[in-house]
């Protein structure tokens, strides 16, 4: 009985985790490509289905290492 319950946590905290998440990232990503590109792209609007679906999951990768990827420059260079 516990096994399910610590089964059924991990699930729901996993979704969420990965809605939140992919949100953000493609949030972040749409952003930038809008700003990189002038407003040419992406062609998705800003709200989708499904951050993290065929079409736009490209779009939350360029979000992750648009945010991740700064980050671990600075620590690189604080700290390297």
């Amino acid at each position: 009985m516990l096994e399910l319950l610590l089964r059924g946590l991990l699930f729901v905290g996993e979704v969420l985790l990965e809605v939140v998440v992919g949100y953000f990232f493609y949030g972040a990503g749409w952003l930038a490509l809008r700003l990189l590109t002038l407003g040419r792209y992406p062609r998705l609007p800003l709200r989708v289905d499904d951050p993290m679906g065929p079409r736009s999951s490209w779009v939350g990768a360029f979000g992750f290492f648009c945010v991740v990827g700064p980050s671990l420059t600075a620590l690189v260079f604080a700290y390297g």
